[in-house]
């Protein structure tokens, strides 16, 4: 009987700690641990508030790491002040098994302005109990929680999107790669559609834009590209062999082509300013060097589409072999 008293004596002497707060000794700085509830199901998230009394200027942290005993950290608040003497934290554990279980004390590391030496003061340790979710036997199985949606990010959105197009791309490239085959098997092969005149002339017309010529001095480079441009155009879209025609010859050719007759005036003169700036050493002005630009683009977009023309298709030609 005597050495079951002592065991209890002993027991009691042990829990004493947890039923009353932590203090550091000599240096005025207390701890104090407390929670929301002393029960919990499996799972739930706790809330453990800090309450700390110390010196003004005290620097303080919590030596906490990834558990503590038989819980497992979630979340580390800053501590926060609320007055010189008095600041506050909060720590956030969880425990998945159930039972009855010690908190353990929180250290928490401090350092005062009369003492650079860093020391340590507790919390209080706390006992809670962790209870499983009652089970209706008479029920079908079902979650406890519904699934938690997580949402998307940009970059997996992006990620899936550049996914599809990948494969949206390799289908186009096979399917090519089937139709040439096949193709090549009865002796064909595939013949893209041309280009349009206007789409060719209006590209060459603004990369010669780019090179800046006339701003560079090169006036008669300048106009001779300007002009070999539109000549290029007239082949293509009425079949007129204007680069080895002179101006005569292709204002002689254009008349054939009522489609024309709303660029002759322009086309006259522009290449005639032309003529004079190459064998003639002309030196138009500056406004005469970009209406020189803006009249061969109203040339192409004028004369572009006139009549509703058939659609242009890739078409099949017969090889030998």
């Amino acid at each position: 009987m005597v050495k079951e008293m002592g065991m209890r004596f002993w027991c009691v002497l042990a829990l004493l700690p947890m039923l009353l707060p932590a203090r550091a000794s000599g240096q005025g700085v207390s701890a104090q641990a407390s929670v929301d509830s002393t029960t919990y199901l499996v799972g739930d998230w706790i809330s453990v508030h800090l309450d700390i009394t110390h010196p003004k200027g005290t620097a303080l942290r919590t030596l906490v790491g990834d558990t503590l005993g038989p819980f497992t950290v979630i979340a580390r608040d800053s501590l926060e002040r609320r007055s010189d003497t008095e600041t506050t934290g909060r720590l956030v554990v969880a425990k998945y098994d159930s039972g009855s279980a010690v908190l353990p004390s929180i250290p928490i590391l401090y350092r005062t302005l009369r003492d650079t030496a860093s020391q340590v003061a507790v919390t209080n340790p706390l006992i809670l109990t962790v209870r499983t979710v009652q089970v209706d036997t008479s029920l079908g199985i079902k979650d406890i929680k519904p699934p938690l949606w997580i949402s998307l990010t940009f970059w997996e959105i992006m990620l899936y999107v550049g996914i599809v197009l990948a494969l949206v791309a390799a289908g186009y490239f096979l399917y090519r790669y089937w139709k040439k085959r096949t193709l090549k098997k009865l002796g064909q092969v595939y013949v893209p559609p041309p280009r349009p005149a206007h789409v060719i002339a209006l590209e060459e017309l603004a990369l010669l834009k780019e090179k800046n010529l006339w701003q560079q001095g090169l006036i008669k480079q300048y106009y001779s590209e300007v002009t070999e441009i539109v000549r290029r155009y007239f082949e293509n879209r009425y079949g007129i062999t204007a680069l080895e025609q002179t101006t005569d010859e292709i204002m002689s050719a254009l008349r054939q082509h009522r489609h024309a007759e709303t660029v002759w005036k322009e086309t006259g003169e522009m290449l005639d300013l032309a003529d004079l700036v190459k064998f003639a050493k002309v030196r138009p002005d500056m406004a005469d060097h970009e209406r020189m630009f803006v009249t061969a683009q109203d040339i192409v977009q004028k004369t572009r589409i006139v009549e509703p023309q058939p659609e242009e298709k890739g078409v099949t030609a017969d090889v030998a072999g």
